[in-house]
Protein backbone atom coordinates (compact mmCIF):
# COMPACT_ATOMS: atom_id res chain seq x y z
CA UNK A 1 0.00 0.00 0.00
CA UNK A 2 1.48 3.32 -1.06
CA UNK A 3 1.81 6.26 1.27
CA UNK A 4 0.52 9.48 -0.29
CA UNK A 5 1.90 12.85 0.80
CA UNK A 6 -0.08 15.75 -0.67
CA UNK A 7 1.83 19.02 -0.92
CA UNK A 8 0.94 22.49 -2.12
CA UNK A 9 3.32 22.96 -5.04
CA UNK A 10 6.44 21.84 -6.84
CA UNK A 11 8.75 23.39 -4.27
CA UNK A 12 7.17 21.42 -1.44
CA UNK A 13 7.25 18.30 -3.58
CA UNK A 14 10.99 18.63 -4.17
CA UNK A 15 11.57 19.31 -0.48
CA UNK A 16 9.55 16.26 0.53
CA UNK A 17 11.32 13.98 -1.94
CA UNK A 18 14.69 15.34 -0.80
CA UNK A 19 13.93 14.49 2.82
CA UNK A 20 13.06 10.94 1.77
CA UNK A 21 16.37 10.82 -0.14
CA UNK A 22 18.21 11.80 3.05
CA UNK A 23 16.30 9.21 5.08
CA UNK A 24 16.86 6.36 2.61
CA UNK A 25 20.55 7.01 2.03
CA UNK A 26 21.35 7.53 5.71
CA UNK A 27 19.58 4.29 6.57
CA UNK A 28 21.39 2.37 3.83
CA UNK A 29 24.82 3.60 4.88
CA UNK A 30 24.12 2.90 8.54
CA UNK A 31 22.95 -0.64 7.77
CA UNK A 32 25.29 -1.68 4.96
CA UNK A 33 28.04 0.93 4.71
CA UNK A 34 26.86 2.24 1.34
CA UNK A 35 23.74 3.06 -0.63
CA UNK A 36 22.45 2.49 -4.16
CA UNK A 37 20.14 5.09 -5.69
CA UNK A 38 18.37 5.13 -9.08
CA UNK A 39 17.72 8.62 -10.44
CA UNK A 40 15.02 9.61 -12.89
CA UNK A 41 14.79 12.39 -15.45
CA UNK A 42 11.71 14.32 -16.50
CA UNK A 43 10.23 17.47 -15.10
CA UNK A 44 10.64 16.52 -11.44
CA UNK A 45 14.39 15.85 -11.66
CA UNK A 46 15.79 19.38 -11.84
CA UNK A 47 13.89 20.83 -8.83
CA UNK A 48 14.86 17.79 -6.75
CA UNK A 49 18.51 18.02 -7.74
CA UNK A 50 18.55 21.73 -6.93
CA UNK A 51 17.18 20.94 -3.48
CA UNK A 52 19.65 18.10 -2.83
CA UNK A 53 22.64 20.29 -3.69
CA UNK A 54 21.44 23.21 -1.56
CA UNK A 55 23.48 24.30 1.42
CA UNK A 56 20.72 23.18 3.77
CA UNK A 57 20.77 19.56 2.58
CA UNK A 58 24.05 18.66 0.95
CA UNK A 59 25.89 18.31 4.26
CA UNK A 60 23.31 15.76 5.46
CA UNK A 61 23.94 13.34 2.61
CA UNK A 62 26.76 10.73 2.69
CA UNK A 63 27.77 11.39 -0.91
CA UNK A 64 31.00 9.40 -0.79
CA UNK A 65 29.18 6.20 0.21
CA UNK A 66 26.57 6.28 -2.57
CA UNK A 67 26.37 4.67 -6.00
CA UNK A 68 24.08 6.25 -8.56
CA UNK A 69 22.18 4.44 -11.30
CA UNK A 70 19.45 5.60 -13.69
CA UNK A 71 15.91 4.33 -14.05
CA UNK A 72 16.07 4.80 -17.82
CA UNK A 73 17.87 6.63 -20.58
CA UNK A 74 17.22 7.77 -24.11
CA UNK A 75 19.45 6.65 -26.98
CA UNK A 76 21.37 9.93 -27.05
CA UNK A 77 24.91 11.01 -26.11
CA UNK A 78 25.52 12.02 -22.47
CA UNK A 79 25.77 15.73 -23.33
CA UNK A 80 22.42 15.73 -25.19
CA UNK A 81 19.67 17.86 -23.66
CA UNK A 82 17.40 14.79 -23.50
CA UNK A 83 19.92 12.68 -21.56
CA UNK A 84 18.86 11.80 -18.02
CA UNK A 85 22.51 11.41 -17.09
CA UNK A 86 23.22 14.83 -18.60
CA UNK A 87 20.58 16.46 -16.41
CA UNK A 88 22.00 14.78 -13.31
CA UNK A 89 25.55 15.72 -14.26
CA UNK A 90 24.72 19.40 -14.78
CA UNK A 91 22.25 19.84 -11.96
CA UNK A 92 23.61 17.52 -9.25
CA UNK A 93 26.96 15.77 -9.71
CA UNK A 94 28.80 18.95 -10.74
CA UNK A 95 27.86 20.49 -7.38
CA UNK A 96 28.42 17.71 -4.85
CA UNK A 97 31.40 15.50 -3.84
CA UNK A 98 30.68 12.49 -6.06
CA UNK A 99 33.43 10.72 -7.99
CA UNK A 100 32.98 9.44 -11.54
CA UNK A 101 33.32 5.82 -10.36
CA UNK A 102 30.20 6.25 -8.23
CA UNK A 103 28.03 7.12 -11.24
CA UNK A 104 26.83 4.18 -13.34
CA UNK A 105 25.21 5.69 -16.38
CA UNK A 106 23.30 3.92 -19.12
CA UNK A 107 25.25 4.54 -22.33
CA UNK A 108 22.51 5.76 -24.59
CA UNK A 109 24.98 6.46 -27.38
CA UNK A 110 25.92 2.76 -27.65
CA UNK A 111 25.48 1.30 -31.15
CA UNK A 112 24.14 -1.98 -29.74
CA UNK A 113 21.58 -1.16 -27.07
CA UNK A 114 20.87 -4.81 -26.27
CA UNK A 115 24.55 -5.31 -25.48
CA UNK A 116 24.55 -2.12 -23.43
CA UNK A 117 21.55 -3.37 -21.47
CA UNK A 118 23.47 -6.55 -20.64
CA UNK A 119 26.61 -4.60 -19.72
CA UNK A 120 24.79 -2.21 -17.42
CA UNK A 121 22.85 -5.04 -15.78
CA UNK A 122 26.14 -6.83 -15.06
CA UNK A 123 27.60 -3.61 -13.64
CA UNK A 124 24.57 -3.18 -11.40
CA UNK A 125 24.84 -6.73 -10.10
CA UNK A 126 28.59 -6.47 -9.44
CA UNK A 127 28.10 -3.19 -7.58
CA UNK A 128 24.95 -3.95 -5.60
CA UNK A 129 24.89 -7.75 -5.32
CA UNK A 130 22.85 -10.71 -6.55
CA UNK A 131 19.98 -10.26 -6.88
CA UNK A 132 20.43 -6.48 -7.03
CA UNK A 133 18.31 -4.55 -4.54
CA UNK A 134 18.31 -0.77 -4.71
CA UNK A 135 17.96 1.35 -1.60
CA UNK A 136 16.05 4.15 -3.31
CA UNK A 137 14.35 4.52 -6.69
CA UNK A 138 13.16 7.99 -7.71
CA UNK A 139 10.37 8.08 -10.28
CA UNK A 140 8.10 10.38 -12.20
CA UNK A 141 4.77 9.39 -13.72
CA UNK A 142 4.14 9.58 -17.46
CA UNK A 143 0.82 10.71 -18.96
CA UNK A 144 0.14 7.18 -20.23
CA UNK A 145 0.85 5.63 -16.82
CA UNK A 146 4.46 4.76 -17.52
CA UNK A 147 7.32 4.74 -15.05
CA UNK A 148 10.96 4.38 -16.12
CA UNK A 149 10.56 3.62 -19.84
CA UNK A 150 7.93 0.95 -19.22
CA UNK A 151 5.32 2.31 -21.58
CA UNK A 152 1.60 1.61 -21.58
CA UNK A 153 0.38 -0.84 -24.18
CA UNK A 154 3.78 -2.51 -24.60
CA UNK A 155 3.62 -6.19 -23.66
CA UNK A 156 7.09 -6.23 -22.11
CA UNK A 157 5.96 -3.61 -19.57
CA UNK A 158 3.93 -6.37 -17.93
CA UNK A 159 6.97 -8.65 -17.56
CA UNK A 160 8.70 -8.63 -14.16
CA UNK A 161 12.14 -8.99 -15.70
CA UNK A 162 14.04 -10.69 -12.89
CA UNK A 163 16.44 -12.25 -15.40
CA UNK A 164 16.90 -9.03 -17.40
CA UNK A 165 17.02 -6.09 -15.00
CA UNK A 166 17.97 -3.61 -17.74
CA UNK A 167 16.10 -3.78 -21.03
CA UNK A 168 16.34 -2.14 -24.46
CA UNK A 169 12.93 -0.86 -25.55
CA UNK A 170 11.90 0.45 -28.99
CA UNK A 171 11.05 4.09 -29.57
CA UNK A 172 7.66 4.73 -27.94
CA UNK A 173 4.66 5.82 -29.98
CA UNK A 174 2.79 7.05 -26.90
CA UNK A 175 5.09 9.89 -25.80
CA UNK A 176 7.55 12.36 -27.25
CA UNK A 177 10.36 12.36 -28.14
CA UNK A 178 10.18 9.08 -30.06
CA UNK A 179 13.66 7.82 -29.24
CA UNK A 180 14.78 4.30 -28.33
CA UNK A 181 15.37 3.74 -24.63
CA UNK A 182 17.15 1.68 -22.04
CA UNK A 183 15.10 1.00 -18.92
CA UNK A 184 15.13 -0.76 -15.60
CA UNK A 185 12.61 -3.58 -15.49
CA UNK A 186 9.81 -3.87 -12.89
CA UNK A 187 11.93 -6.28 -10.84
CA UNK A 188 14.09 -3.40 -9.60
CA UNK A 189 11.02 -1.38 -8.63
CA UNK A 190 9.26 -4.10 -6.69
CA UNK A 191 12.41 -5.17 -4.81
CA UNK A 192 13.70 -1.69 -3.91
CA UNK A 193 13.80 -0.76 -0.24
CA UNK A 194 12.13 2.58 -1.00
CA UNK A 195 10.44 4.05 -4.07
CA UNK A 196 9.50 7.73 -4.27
CA UNK A 197 7.06 8.74 -7.02
CA UNK A 198 6.72 12.47 -7.68
CA UNK A 199 3.60 13.64 -9.50
CA UNK A 200 2.51 17.17 -10.30
CA UNK A 201 -0.31 18.84 -12.19
CA UNK A 202 -4.01 18.37 -12.86
CA UNK A 203 -3.32 16.46 -16.09
CA UNK A 204 -1.74 13.65 -14.06
CA UNK A 205 -4.71 13.29 -11.70
CA UNK A 206 -6.60 10.59 -13.68
CA UNK A 207 -3.51 8.47 -14.32
CA UNK A 208 -2.36 8.72 -10.70
CA UNK A 209 -5.79 7.57 -9.54
CA UNK A 210 -5.66 4.69 -12.00
CA UNK A 211 -2.15 3.74 -10.87
CA UNK A 212 -3.07 3.62 -7.21
CA UNK A 213 -6.74 2.64 -7.20
CA UNK A 214 -7.88 1.42 -10.63
CA UNK A 215 -8.36 -2.20 -11.74
CA UNK A 216 -4.97 -3.83 -12.15
CA UNK A 217 -3.63 -4.00 -15.69
CA UNK A 218 0.15 -3.81 -15.67
CA UNK A 219 0.43 -3.42 -19.44
CA UNK A 220 -2.17 -0.66 -19.67
CA UNK A 221 -0.80 1.17 -16.61
CA UNK A 222 2.76 0.05 -15.75
CA UNK A 223 2.86 2.36 -12.72
CA UNK A 224 0.63 -0.23 -11.05
CA UNK A 225 3.78 -2.32 -10.52
CA UNK A 226 4.32 -0.19 -7.44
CA UNK A 227 1.36 -1.97 -5.82
CA UNK A 228 3.52 -5.11 -5.80
CA UNK A 229 6.49 -3.45 -4.14
CA UNK A 230 8.10 -5.26 -1.23
CA UNK A 231 9.59 -2.04 0.15
CA UNK A 232 8.17 1.32 1.11
CA UNK A 233 6.43 3.34 -1.62
CA UNK A 234 5.82 7.05 -1.07
CA UNK A 235 3.87 9.16 -3.56
CA UNK A 236 4.60 12.87 -3.24
CA UNK A 237 1.94 14.73 -5.22
CA UNK A 238 0.70 18.26 -5.39
CA UNK A 239 -2.95 18.88 -4.63
CA UNK A 240 -3.89 19.08 -8.34
CA UNK A 241 -2.35 15.68 -9.13
CA UNK A 242 -3.97 14.14 -6.04
CA UNK A 243 -7.40 15.62 -6.72
CA UNK A 244 -8.99 12.33 -7.92
CA UNK A 245 -7.72 10.13 -5.09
Amino acid sequence: MSEVAVVRDGGEMAAGAAELFVEATAGAVAARGRGAVALTGGGTARPLFETLRSAALRERIPWGALHFFFTDERAVPPDHEQSNFGIAQRELFAHVPVQAAQVHRLRGEARDLDAEAARSAADLTVTVGTPPRLDLVLLGLGPDGHVCSLFAGVSSSGERGADQVIRHVPAPTQVEPRIERLTMTPFLLVTARMVVLQVTGEKKAPVLARALEGPEDLVACPAQWLRRAAGRVVVVADSAAASEL
